[in-house]
């Protein structure tokens, strides 16, 4: 198989800043190339651009505490520099707070929710899905995530990882785009219950990030689709490297046959592994967090482009990203610096390791 080429996503020729990393899958090669700007004559792939499925995906997202007192009703806010996610073919996020002004708190130290309304935010970024497998979703209780559902489906917003019972938690919801059949799953597992409230077969809650069950689950949908994409809460808050049993259970996942794991929940970057020619992302970071309260983070957000014809071919860009008073824009040139240096070390702990370019 010999190397592809294509041009930039952007439909309108804007100049980005990124970082691409090209990936070996049997013969192509993965890399790592930190280029400032992106010329719109720069090929990648030997199809036009229409021709790839695009997808994006960013972090944490919190729409609730410090977001919401800063950001008020301007519904424009948090997207205002960042129009990569609706150019995309499918956008995902991981949304840690429902929608809702309704249910009781739960007992435990941090609680989110916000206004309903705030769906529009999450459709004026041009995301398509989120992931609900977190710690968070439940915290106003089997109440707060069936308005966050009615709510997402009402604003045409899918939505994978928790339902009103373990079947639809681990229900995978599945794209068509350009011939290409995409199916999204999502689990949620910290290796502890204090916080989490997993969905049975009778009740609300969340997949939880359960072998036997994602096995299942990828087996089922394995032969109907092209591309599998598991989105994993997972890890250890403020640290920067998975766990061994974290990289034990990936690569498993990756053995039962997914093609992309993408990982939530340290709000922190982490690095990015090639097991078997497949792409593990462990952690993207924080996105849009507003239940914290810092007002300066450096976070990237990942886009993958397949080839439609043969979903074995693809490459990912990593965009840098600075956020602002949680606002997110194309990150700076020392920002920009930073994330691949803070990237090319994190990455460097696997044995798959990436060669990192800077033009």
């Amino acid at each position: 198989m010999s190397d592809l080429s294509a041009k930039p996503i952007n439909k309108i020729q804007r100049r980005l800043r990124a970082v691409f990393f090209y990936l070996r899958i049997k013969n192509v090669w993965l890399r790592l190339l930190f280029t400032a700007v992106l010329s719109p004559s720069l090929s990648l792939f030997a199809q036009k651009p229409d021709s790839l499925v695009h997808l994006m995906f960013a972090g944490d997202v919190t729409l609730a505490n410090h977001f919401e007192n800063h950001v008020g009703y301007d519904l424009s806010y948090p997207f205002k520099y960042l129009d990569w996610f609706g150019q995309a073919d499918i956008s995902m996020v991981n949304l840690e707070n429902p929608l809702t002004r309704r249910g009781k708190p739960a007992d435990k130290l941090f609680t989110f929710r916000t206004k309903p309304e705030y769906v529009h935010i999450l459709q004026a970024g041009g995301i398509d899905i989120v992931t609900l497998a977190n710690n968070h979703i439940y915290d106003y209780g089997a109440q707060g995530l069936y308005d966050t559902i009615r709510i997402l489906d009402k604003g045409g917003i899918r939505h994978v990882g928790a339902g009103g019972t373990l079947p639809e938690a681990r229900r995978p919801v599945v794209f068509r785009k350009k011939d290409l059949r995409l199916a999204y799953l999502a689990y949620y597992g910290l290796g502890r219950h204090s916080d989490s409230h997993p969905a049975t077969e009778d009740s609300a809650g969340t997949a939880m990030r359960d072998l036997n069950y994602i096995r299942e689950d990828i087996q089922q949908i394995r032969e109907q689709v092209d591309v599998v994409i598991i989105n994993f809460h997972w890890g250890i808050e403020k640290e920067n490297y998975p766990q061994p049993d974290q990289r034990a259970f990936a690569h498993a996942v990756i053995d039962a046959g997914a093609d992309f794991i993408i990982g939530h929940h340290p709000h922190v970057l982490q690095g990015i592994e090639k097991y078997k020619g497949k792409l593990i992302a462990y952690s993207l970071g924080n996105f849009i967090f507003g239940g914290n309260s810092r007002r300066y983070e450096r976070s990237i957000v990942l886009e993958i482009l397949i080839n439609p014809k043969n979903a074995g071919e693809y490459r990912v860009r990593v965009h840098p990203v600075e956020i602002k008073n949680w606002q997110p824009a194309a990150a700076g040139q020392e920002a920009r610096k930073k994330v691949v240096e803070d990237l090319r070390q994190f990455s460097s702990v696997f044995p798959s390791s990436f060669q990192l370019k800077a033009d």
